[in-house]
């Protein structure tokens, strides 16, 4: 059925204002950001992570204008990755590549190397071609820049947006592993996320590409070493903007298919996606009334389950049906990780347990279920929602990107995410096998579940929990 929403470019009849659509009801979400418009067929939901890779790879090849991707870091042994992009570059001059990647977590060197190690040749066999952008968080400086440590200097903020653009088409895929992997090679074989293809569609392509140059323009940019220095590479800041280390506070100073891109800056105060959300579940709430038979059904997923307060009490007071799916403490990435990261598991299951006693209390575990992913072998990072009509078991809306609702996600880290607003058939029933297809792996939470052995929580991990929750 054909559809076509608001427009923030020129005015269009919109399905959200016809009397007949459901649609309607996400009409004030358009207020928090710009929207785009595409037919569902553009718009591919890819189920594997070797989906996922294939796919990059494959889009790589065949770009002819512009490559532009955001990722956390990419892994020291992704060479094949590495590879793909020196035989783009090399067939055509007129390709440009633009690699966004977080300064902390792109610098620490693994087995030798680091991200900018990896990709610095890149740049200086292509240098008229390729930028590489850093971005620094403004919150590490001074004293706590000095004396805290790798790993743990990444948890003052990340640049933690995951978009993968090829002329026209834009990949958008969730969180990836921090302290582990993020496009390297165990992330491309046995670890469950989301994955999402807008194809050939040259606007939200063009919007996720001035985002990335946006946060380049006030990003360090990887440069060959200075000369007497013993630095195997450089970090350039732009030349008329502070640095986010040194003068950190003066740094701070839209068919039948929407997509509406949205971001999160809490060091900026930009709070795009944290409102859309807030917006979605007061919708939410007020049409579902009084009556469950009207309440929507909103599958809820992150793979580190700690909701701001803000977001707990929103959920604990909609008026829907939410079916919560996070990992279970053996997919969590740090199970059985060495030093201080293999308390984060238990830390995770004392906060998953104080808010399904919330759950009881309330008496809304008929509303409310959690579940936990668990598949021998694999990880789960998969984030994101999905709403489900209380007349359609199919979603109408996704969205999908890198924020987990945690404090990370809102207050420190840079995050992105797009919010799919659908009425194709096909894309819906997608949209229904994508999250289907991660709860064939779950098990339901009951009060049981938190009176396993393997599921006491040590008093001092419960204390700590709450000292380092922010930063989760």
């Amino acid at each position: 059925m054909p559809c076509r929403f608001f427009s923030t470019t020129r005015r269009v009849v919109s399905p959200l204002r016809q009397s007949q659509s459901q649609l309607r009801v996400f009409e004030p979400l358009q207020h928090h950001a710009p929207t785009f418009y595409m037919k569902g067929h553009q718009v591919k939901p890819l189920y594997q992570p070797h989906e996922f890779y294939s796919e990059l790879k494959s889009r790589i090849l065949s770009a002819k204008d512009r490559i532009f991707i955001a990722a956390l870091y990419i892994g020291h042994a992704e060479k094949e990755l590495v590879d793909t992009l020196r035989t783009a570059l090399s067939r055509s001059s007129s390709l440009k590549a633009h690699i966004l990647i977080d300064c902390l977590r792109g610098t620490r060197v693994s087995k030798g190397q680091s991200s900018a190690t990896l990709l610095l040749p890149l740049l200086q066999d292509f240098p008229n071609q390729v930028k590489v952008s850093m971005y620094h968080t403004p919150d590490l400086t001074g004293v706590l820049k000095k004396t805290l440590p790798q790993r743990f200097n990444e948890t003052i903020g990340l640049m933690h947006m995951k978009v993968y653009g090829f002329d026209n088409t834009v990949m958008l895929s969730g969180y990836l592993l921090r302290f582990s992997a993020n496009l390297s090679l165990d992330y491309f074989t046995n670890r469950q996320d989301r994955y999402m293809l807008f194809d050939d569609h040259a606007p939200l392509a063009s919007y996720y590409a001035h985002l990335l140059e946006t946060v380049g323009s006030f990003s360090y940019q990887l440069d060959n070493p200075v000369s007497g220095t013993e630095h195997s590479y450089s970090l350039v800041s732009p030349a008329d903007l502070a640095d986010p280390i040194f003068d950190s506070r003066r740094f701070k100073h839209q068919q039948d298919t929407a997509v509406l891109p949205v971001v999160q800056m809490g060091p900026f105060g930009i709070r795009q996606d944290e409102n859309i959300c807030l917006e979605l579940l007061d919708i939410a709430h007020r049409t579902g009334g009084k009556s469950p038979e009207n309440w929507w059904i909103i599958h809820l997923t992150s793979g580190y389950f700690n909701f701001t307060d803000r977001y707990k009490t929103y959920i604990l007071k909609t008026r829907a049906y939410f079916r919560f799916l996070t990992a279970s403490p053996e997919a969590n990435g740090f199970f059985n990780s060495k030093g201080v990261s293999r308390f984060l598991p238990p830390a995770y299951t004392f906060i998953e347990r104080q808010f399904y006693k919330n759950i009881l209390r309330l008496g809304k575990q008929d509303m409310i279920t959690i579940e936990e992913y668990k598949r021998p072998g694999w990880t789960y990072h998969a984030k994101g929602l999905w709403v489900c009509f209380p007349s359609n078991e199919y979603p109408s809306l996704t969205m999908i990107g890198s924020p987990n609702f945690g404090h990370r996600s809102s207050e420190r880290d840079l995050e992105t995410q797009a919010v799919v607003i659908t009425q194709n058939e096909k894309l819906q029933q997608a949209l229904h096998k994508e999250v289907n297809g991660l709860h064939e792996h779950s098990d339901l939470v009951t009060k049981d579940t938190f009176k396993k052995m393997d599921r006491r929580v040590p008093y001092g991990v419960r204390l700590a929990t709450a000292v380092v929750k922010t930063m989760l």
